[in-house]
């Protein structure tokens, strides 16, 4: 079957998208890879935020490749009366809008949804924030690291007798994006059931804040007596789970939580003294025990001599372990190749490269980049004539700044 046949889940669904630098883009890309068609709406002259992030080699920015692939880009100056007036009739040809302003700003411009909701009472609206759309942190302006350290998470990050840490990568934006995509199934599958739309408040902050594991419970469940703290590369509670020092300067990443798994552990190591020692029997007490328990992890480890008799013996033995790898691991990893986390786009500026893929597989569909990002403004008549039905004259008198922002747009993607 050629790969243009292959049906795609999200095929048919329709999203306006006024998102811009992560959170929004990183989530209507993943709509784009499972088949919908998406509607950048991009601001004149400069185009998204996110074009003149780095990397950037021949005039394109790679950030931007990488959250905008598949999509069609339009130019709207939503400062003008007429750009407003065509993302209004926009909405009743959309499923989705989704934006990621100030809270505030869509209601001000006129495309809050409410008013949104009269054009098309079946509009499901997603709108993303740091703090969330109301409360009296809403309208602070911020970034991922805003939410990281809002969160708890940050606290939670780095070594007990250090300063807090953030994420090694925007994690608040990209969590916040996956969980807007499980918010919008359930919208879907009400609209289904109802013919409603809904309006979808995601904020940063809360999304990081929910994956927290035991952190909130632990305070609650001592009224507060327990305050729990950032504990490095080891678990607070359980013991080994952490990242140990292995053989040929490598880290390992390993996680020893049931007693059948420390069982097999210990007799690979030639330590079956210790399967049932009171200070290391259990996973509380060599988390009690932490600092031996790191070492004769770590002695155990190195007396296998090397990085792939590791992985090895400990993947025959059944315990959970991975050597920590860095970026140049990663792309050559089979696992990760078989996943498809590793995809081709041919794009128009920059020529093939290779971009992350979607992190999900459906059997018999297809999840892969629907085509390269787009130009500013690249399906701007494109849209205005299909969606809309605008007329060649129309368009061609759209806005007064088209004229102005189309040789902009000629400059830039030369």
């Amino acid at each position: 079957m050629d790969k243009s046949d292959v049906p795609r889940p999200y095929e048919g669904l329709k999203v306006l998208d006024f998102g811009r630098a992560l959170a929004a883009p990183y989530f209507t890309q993943l709509l784009s890879d499972m088949g919908a068609t998406v509607y950048k709406v991009e601001k004149p002259g400069r185009g998204a935020d996110e074009r003149w992030f780095e990397p950037i080699h021949k005039n394109q920015s790679g950030y931007f490749m990488m959250l905008n692939r598949g999509k069609k880009s339009i130019v709207l100056d939503l400062k003008k009366p007429e750009a407003i007036v065509i993302a209004k009739e926009l909405v009743k040809k959309m499923d989705v809008v989704v934006q990621n302003f100030k809270p505030g700003v869509m209601d001000k411009l006129g495309l809050g949804f409410g008013e949104l909701k009269k054009i098309n009472p079946q509009i499901i609206m997603v709108s993303i924030s740091i703090f969330g759309g109301e409360g009296p942190k809403s309208k602070l302006p911020g970034y991922d690291i805003i939410a990281q350290a809002a969160s708890g998470l940050m606290w939670m990050t780095g070594n007990k007798d250090g300063a807090p840490m953030r994420s090694g990568t925007s994690i608040g934006d990209v969590n916040c994006g996956t969980h807007a995509g499980t918010a919008l199934g359930g919208a879907l599958w009400h609209r289904m059931k109802t013919g409603e739309g809904s309006y979808i408040d995601l904020s940063l902050r809360d999304c990081l804040s929910s994956v927290m594991e035991t952190a909130f419970i632990r305070y609650t469940m001592t009224d507060g007596k327990d305050k729990p703290i950032r504990s490095g590369n080891h678990h607070a509670t359980m013991a080994p789970y952490g990242v140990f020092n292995g053989p040929e300067n490598a880290y390992f990443a390993v996680g020893i939580l049931s007693p059948a798994i420390w069982e097999r552990f210990c007799n690979l190591i030639g330590k079956p003294e210790l399967i049932q020692h009171t200070d290391f029997g259990e996973s509380s007490s060599r988390a009690r025990n932490l600092a031996a328990t790191i070492k004769l992890v770590e002695d155990g480890l190195k007396s296998l001599g090397t990085v792939e008799n590791v992985l090895r013996h400990m993947a025959k033995a059944s315990v959970p372990c991975a050597k920590v790898m860095d970026i140049d691991d990663i792309v050559h990893d089979e696992q990760f190749l078989l996943r498809k986390m590793l995809v081709e786009i041919n794009d128009p500026i920059f020529g093939p490269i290779k971009v992350p893929g979607a992190p999900f597989l459906f059997k018999d569909m297809d999840t892969g980049p629907q085509g390269p990002p787009p130009k500013i403004g690249e399906h701007t008549d494109e849209i205005l004539r299909t969606e809309l039905g605008y007329e060649k004259d129309r368009i061609d008198n759209f806005c007064a700044q088209k004229v102005a922002y189309r040789e902009m747009i000629i400059q830039y993607n030369k």
